[in-house]
């Protein structure tokens, strides 16, 4: 039966080393271009992250590698099982799940639907990219060099602040409580926007756990560590199985600020799947923040 209540919960997750067991930029490099994967390590820190990944496309694709092998690669990435069940469990809440992600819009969608779950997502906010006539990938700054920097003190890449686009999430909806999993340093701004009833799920031994130690006392969230996506099931239901309990003994909210009002609905057709022209992936009319404009492969299911 369907989980009805007027409990309202946001899941937002990183994706590389997150949901899927590897980092998508590397695993492409690494498993067609070992000595690409090489200038990768050496450039890394050196030349700006995004700007890095296209300079390595565009070079992938002089050695001869076209769109079919790079889907076929990236089809191949590990995503566990257990940590779809931890999707399909929040969604079987009416939860509204997004990935906010340092990776790109063909590698995110190439991944989802190779394991048939883009109808769990109801967002993606990462870097453009898009393939051109002869097959090249391209991938952009979501936020790019024609904008102002964001100027956030945390230690967020200059292509993309977590944590304004998680507030930007958090603006357009009253929600009861936000989840985040993530696992690097990038994703420490995000932690630091939540509030004491919200949770997240950080992943051990990895940059951001460091950053929540490191920093006492800056965070108002609960916080959860996990090692294996085993532990980030059994965190889902426990949350899951909370806010099913609250509900039952709690009478639902009233006189909820109108939605329609009170933000604007932002609603996407589908796009040719050789162009991406959106830096966030829509899949229902519930996704309020207006997108901004750029270029995407199919976005994942429209109602991305």
């Amino acid at each position: 039966m369907p989980f009805t209540t007027s409990f309202k919960r946001l899941a937002v997750f990183d994706f590389d080393w997150t949901l899927v067991e590897a980092d998508s930029d590397h695993w492409v490099m690494q498993e067609l271009s070992p000595s690409l994967r090489d200038i990768q390590m050496v450039e890394e820190g050196v030349v700006q992250w995004t700007d890095l990944q296209d300079k390595l496309l565009g070079m992938l694709h002089e050695k001869g590698f076209r769109r079919s092998q790079l889907e076929a690669t990236l089809q191949n990435i590990p995503f566990t099982t257990e940590m779809i069940e931890a999707l399909e469990q929040l969604k079987s809440q009416g939860t509204y799940i997004c990935i906010l992600s340092d990776a790109n819009t063909v590698y995110i969608d190439i991944i989802l639907k190779a394991y048939g779950i883009s109808h769990l997502i109801d967002r993606v906010i990462t870097n453009p990219a898009y393939y051109d006539e002869t097959e090249r990938l391209h991938v952009q700054r979501h936020h790019g060099l024609d904008l102002p920097p964001h100027g956030c003190p945390n230690p967020c890449a200059a292509n993309l602040c977590k944590g304004q686009e998680l507030d930007a999430l958090m603006a357009v909806e009253d929600y009861d409580q936000v989840i985040y999993g993530g696992d690097g340093t990038n994703d420490f701004c995000a932690a630091l926007h939540l509030r004491p009833q919200d949770t997240v799920l950080a992943r051990s031994g990895l940059g951001l756990e460091k950053q929540i130690k490191s920093s006492a006392g800056r965070l108002k969230a609960n916080v959860k560590y996990w090692q294996s996506t085993k532990d980030v099931l059994r965190f889902v239901r426990e949350l899951c199985d909370a806010s099913s309990t609250a509900s039952t003994i709690q009478p639902a909210k009233q006189d909820r600020v109108d939605r329609s009002t009170s933000s604007s609905r932002m609603s996407l057709d589908s796009t040719s799947s050789t162009a991406v022209d959106e830096h966030e992936y829509i899949n229902d009319e519930r996704s309020k923040v207006p997108a901004t404009p750029m270029v995407t492969a199919e976005p994942i299911a429209v109602a991305q």
